[in-house]
């Protein structure tokens, strides 16, 4: 009766015993709930303002574009202008030859001109210096007189028509001249004033389109900061659904483990009854059978009186469960994969940018497709692309009390799904070169905690795996 007693005690405390621990594990999962929260938020409140960033330079960027486009316009319409223009002193060009020409036959009737009146004043120099009035005087009658008069009268005229024609000729050739001169000098001016133009609407052309692609970069950066804040709230979001998972199944087990408690304490109580009335009635025949012998033993005074001596009992020690001979509890994390380490944890130069940085990992190099083992028992967090990691799955551990992240990124492929239990060794995927990798290799990560952005609980994996 002692050792079920005891049996029922013990179960009893480890039950309890089991319920404690359940309750710790609980306690650190709820602060874990509340930092993840509260990272959550965080990357929300920076997602938004980053939206609103990239909503307002996509504004900026519409406006410049608009700008750009008026600029551009404006820059067409001077650019008709100075077609016309050009074509203006093409036609003027075309006047001013023609013009030349028409100078041209106006100097010819100028020339003959100057030889009508080169002989006209050779006659006179040859016939010496006879006026109009001698001539008159020379007639012989009043016939001769008028027919004198006449002439002389005739000649005046055609003297005075060849020197009129001659000045009208020569001042419609110095009219032609400056008319055509001061056309051209003017169209050539209007041409200089809208190239000069058309340089400083270029010029500022130029400045809008530099804003436009600066603004296109801008809005490159903003959406790349968007798409990672997303990664990362996607992450945290996957990890507060992770911890809600484990603190359902404390729940439910913390729940099984009362439910059990509270059956075997009945059942104990039970037995316990059953072994009471059972030992009573025992007692009650044993009674009767030493009330029968008294009655004998009188009758057989010589008979001596027997008794049994009672058994002592013992107790039987609990089991004591055995102990996995293959788990190291100093090292509870195990090399992913085998490979020389080609970029430890710490400050190096990056391999694609060439700017310093800190690894947070280490990388392994090996074959392309060689497997990739879970570095301890745990529930895979993630299993997919992201940005910078490629390929990656991610591991959440709770070893002593204590979330550990492990991070294998490059993959080539993946074996594993979200929320799938992993068994220390079990494949998670492939080698790769996935993401920004130079080459196949295996980017290992080790976070004491949760993953988060920046990753500023990632620790050397090298003392955990070597």
């Amino acid at each position: 009766m002692k050792v079920r007693f005891y049996s029922v005690v013990l179960s009893l405390a480890l039950i309890g015993t089991s319920v404690s621990v359940h309750a710790t594990s609980k306690e650190d999962l709820l602060k874990e709930q509340q930092e993840v929260e509260s990272r959550l938020k965080e990357t929300e409140r920076s997602q938004n303002q980053t939206s609103e960033k990239l909503i307002l330079t996509k504004q900026q960027r519409k406006e410049a574009r608009a700008q750009l486009d008026e600029v551009n316009s404006r820059l067409d319409d001077l650019a008709r202008k100075i077609a016309d223009q050009q074509a203006a002193v093409v036609a003027s060009k075309e006047r001013l030859r023609l013009t030349e020409e028409a100078i041209s036959e106006t100097l010819k009737e100028l020339h003959q001109q100057e030889d009508l009146l080169g002989s006209r004043l050779r006659a006179v120099q040859q016939k010496g210096d006879v006026t109009y009035i001698e001539v008159l005087l020379d007639a012989k009658d009043f016939g001769d007189l008028i027919s004198r008069f006449s002439t002389v009268s005739e000649i005046m005229k055609q003297d005075d028509d060849v020197l009129q024609t001659y000045k009208t000729n020569v001042s419609q050739l110095n009219e032609q001249r400056s008319e055509q001169a001061l056309l051209l000098e003017s169209l050539k001016r209007e041409q200089r004033k809208l190239l000069v133009l058309q340089t400083q609407i270029i010029a500022e052309s130029e400045l809008k389109r530099k804003l436009v692609v600066r603004l296109n970069t801008k809005v490159k950066a903003l959406q790349q900061e968007q798409f990672s804040k997303a990664e990362e709230a996607e992450i945290l979001a996957d990890q507060r659904q992770l911890i809600q998972n484990e603190l359902a199944a404390l729940k439910e087990a913390e729940r099984k483990a009362k439910e059990e408690a509270k059956r075997r304490a009945i059942e104990a109580a039970r037995q316990a009854e059953a072994k009471r009335v059972a030992e009573a009635k025992r007692q009650a025949e044993a009674a009767r059978a030493a009330a029968a012998k008294q009655q004998e033993a009188d009758a057989e005074k010589a008979d001596a009186e027997k008794t049994k001596p009672p058994v002592p009992e013992v107790e039987v020690p609990s089991e004591i469960p055995d102990t996995p001979a293959d788990v190291d509890s100093n090292r509870p994390f195990h090399l992913p994969v085998q490979g020389y380490v080609s970029s430890p944890f710490g400050p190096r130069n990056n391999p694609l940018t060439g700017k310093p940085e800190i690894h947070k990992g280490i990388d392994l190099v090996n074959a392309k497709g060689t497997p990739i083992h879970a570095a301890a028992g745990g529930i895979v967090l993630r299993a997919g692309s992201a940005t910078g990691y490629g390929n990656v799955v991610m591991v959440t551990h709770l070893i002593d009390d204590q979330v550990y992240t492990t991070v294998y990124a490059h993959l080539e492929s993946t074996d594993v799904k979200a929320g799938q239990t992993v068994m220390p060794g079990q494949t998670v995927g492939t080698l790769g070169s996935t993401g920004w990798s130079t080459g196949p290799h295996l980017h290992f990560e080790l976070h004491k905690g949760e993953w988060a952005a920046g990753q500023p609980n990632a620790v050397d994996p090298a003392p955990y795996i070597f």
